[in-house]
């Protein structure tokens, strides 16, 4: 290693290098699959046989040639002053890191910490060792890295690693009693995990100590329809005997409230000090994870953290446009990067104000008063009066609150902050134009190219590139809207045999099946 130059290395989301400050950009994307298989064997001697399988489905008979080649341009443009960062070995290559330089090594000592400190019986330090590892994660990992054998051999492993962590950190957090703001997170893991019934059983409890007994039991209806559907089996005991002791409202499923309340509680509806500082501020990141194929916006994004992270007074962002656009994704993705701006906590509401019934305010207030210590049984009985509460557990506090799908402003002026240290960040279908003093920003359609480079992020850049025609045709039909992009890939995944080629024949003809027909509704 011997280099004094700083080096950074990152696998847990995008790749990324960083040599002496300097960001390093890899735009070949066999040359990634290169680095991101040496950075993930850091430290070892990657054959080059094993290098051509990561970098090739079928190698070509010049593979070994073509190998040598990338891997000198990947030297040249990871150039270390007189310091080679891949080294050659006797029969590959290697990179060599410290631990502190890569993002993998330094989850894996994390991780070991926390488990360490379970063992101890040390809940704060596990739970703290936990929210370091996983900050590491900014998106799947390798998710701009096209090599099916990599996401296929060593990826799955990792994510296994997240979602345990992830799994153990929101266990914490319902014996804590914060069990409110691990509702949006929860409803996210199982729309992207739809067979893990851990995450299942923990909304199903999250949303019972919430009050909303009929949604926790429509959660076990709904993971029972998927596993139906997918596996042919039904739910395992642990899900059927949370079911029951639901339907039964066993009172050993409430959280016993360590700190009673005291007898200057709220009367009716006036906010109360001692609800202002019960218990101690709660930091949570409840921001759900940033989507796998999100490609370019780099404008935009640049855009939104610029705004929220400097020291702009306007501290609250409408980010609009129409349906489908992607406006979630990148204020998921933009919420990500500001975490380190906003240390007390990143939150996350679904306001449904387009997709389902919006939710009532009142709700939403009462799930973020008792995600940051105030008692259940405190909470004032009008949304007005808890409004004030929150403004007031908020004050001088560096919190992200991210609202998604805003019907109207009506939806949003009791959620925002009284002082300029929080910031709010807002996605609608309209400019809220009623919003007093908000930034607001509208965002478009992706272009042709930036639709096809989504494509290949879900695809596979070898498929794309194969079938180009069909996948730019493909690209206007969807009218580069995230959305319907992919539910294309999704069509394409669900039947591997089928070309591009042939959905886009089957595309807004009328004669197409009805998911087809659904990319271009």
């Amino acid at each position: 290693m011997g280099s004094d130059v700083t080096r950074g290395f990152s696998v847990l989301g995008t790749l990324r290098l960083s040599i002496g400050g300097d960001e390093r950009i890899i735009t070949a994307g066999k040359e990634r699959v290169i680095a991101a298989a040496l950075l993930l064997h850091a430290n070892e001697t990657v054959p080059v046989d094993r290098l051509v399988e990561y970098v090739w489905e079928k190698p070509p008979r010049t593979a070994r040639a073509s190998l040598y080649s990338m891997v000198k341009r990947l030297r040249l443009s990871l150039a270390d002053h007189d310091h080679d960062v891949i080294r050659t070995a006797s029969s590959g290559y290697v990179i060599e890191a410290e631990p502190d330089e890569l993002d993998l090594h330094r989850f894996h000592a994390l991780h070991k910490a926390a488990r360490g400190a379970r063992e101890r019986g040390e809940t704060r330090a596990e739970r703290s060792r936990l929210g370091e590892a996983l900050a590491l994660w900014r998106g799947p990992a390798l998710a701009d890295v096209p090599s099916a054998a990599l996401h296929h051999s060593l990826v799955p492993r990792l994510e296994e690693l997240r979602l345990e962590a992830i799994g153990r950190q929101i266990d914490l957090d319902l014996a804590s009693g914060r069990h409110a703001l691990l509702v949006g997170q929860l409803s996210g893991l199982t729309r992207e995990h739809p067979l893990r019934e851990g995450f299942w059983s923990r909304l199903m409890l999250a949303l019972y100590r919430c009050g909303r007994q009929a949604e926790a039991l429509a959660a076990f209806h709904a993971v029972r329809g998927v596993l139906d559907a997918e596996l042919g089996i039904g739910p395992g005991g642990e899900l059927r005997n949370l079911h029951q002791r639901i339907l039964m409202a066993d009172p050993d499923l409430d959280l016993a409230d360590a700190v009673p309340p005291a007898p200057d509680t709220l009367d009716g509806d006036a906010p109360s000090a001692a609800v202002q500082t019960r218990r101690d501020w709660h930091e949570m990141c409840q921001l759900p994870p940033a989507a796998a194929d999100f490609v370019a916006r780099d404008l935009e994004r640049g855009l939104l953290v610029g705004h929220l992270a400097g020291g702009n007074p306007q501290r609250v962002l409408v980010l609009w446009g129409p349906e489908g656009v992607g406006k979630t994704e990148l204020a998921v993705r933009a919420a990500h990067d500001l975490r380190p701006h906003y240390p007390d906590g990143q939150w996350y509401v679904a306001l449904n104000g387009t997709g389902g019934p919006p939710r009532p305010v009142a709700e939403v207030l009462a799930d973020l008063l008792i995600a940051v210590g105030v008692p259940a049984a405190a909470l004032p009985c009008s949304a007005e009066a808890r409004a004030a509460v929150l403004r007031a557990r908020i004050s001088d506090r560096r919190v992200l609150l991210v609202l998604d799908d805003a019907r109207d402003f009506s939806q949003v002026k009791a959620l925002l902050p009284g002082t300029a240290s929080a910031a709010v960040l807002v996605t609608s279908r309209s400019a809220l134009g009623e919003l007093p003093g908000a930034c607001r920003h509208r965002l478009g359609p992706l272009s042709p190219d930036e639709s096809v480079m989504m494509l290949r992020a879900a695809l596979g850049e070898e498929r794309v590139s194969g079938e180009l025609s069909a996948a730019r045709t493909l690209a206007r039909a969807c009218g580069g809207r995230p959305l319907a992009l992919r539910t294309a890939s999704a069509h394409l995944h669900a039947q591997p045999g089928l070309a591009l080629d042939d959905l886009v024949r089957g595309l807004c003809t009328g004669h197409g099946r009805r998911e087809e027909a659904a990319v271009c509704a």
